[in-house]
């Protein structure tokens, strides 16, 4: 058994506290990719998303994917839909707008 009383030496607490804020801010440097993609996609799920983006197959991911944003969720599709999502957005922005105008 182990003797938990034991008080440690100043130095190795800072040095503890140090390796760990160094584990926990190191986590958030781990990136999340894609690892498959598909083409099917609702145009009601493409009208809900916030935002996209590429996703580069050139960086520490193995594949290009389009990373749609929708709510809490990230959807990994084909990049060649790039232009299908950016059209479909653009047509729901310009309807909120006219909506606002109204």
């Amino acid at each position: 058994m182990f003797n938990l009383s034991v008080i440690m030496e100043p130095r190795t607490a800072v040095m503890l506290l140090l390796l760990c804020a160094t584990i926990l801010t190191t986590e958030g440097l781990i990136p999340k990719c894609c690892l498959k993609t598909t083409n099917m996609i609702k145009q009601k799920t493409i009208l809900k998303a916030q935002r996209y983006y590429i996703q580069s197959d050139a960086g520490l991911c193995e594949i290009k994917a389009l990373v749609l944003h929708v709510g809490r969720k990230n959807m990994c599709l084909d990049p060649k839909l790039e232009i299908k999502v950016k059209q479909w957005m653009t047509k729901r922005d310009m309807r909120a707008l006219n909506r606002k105008k109204q």
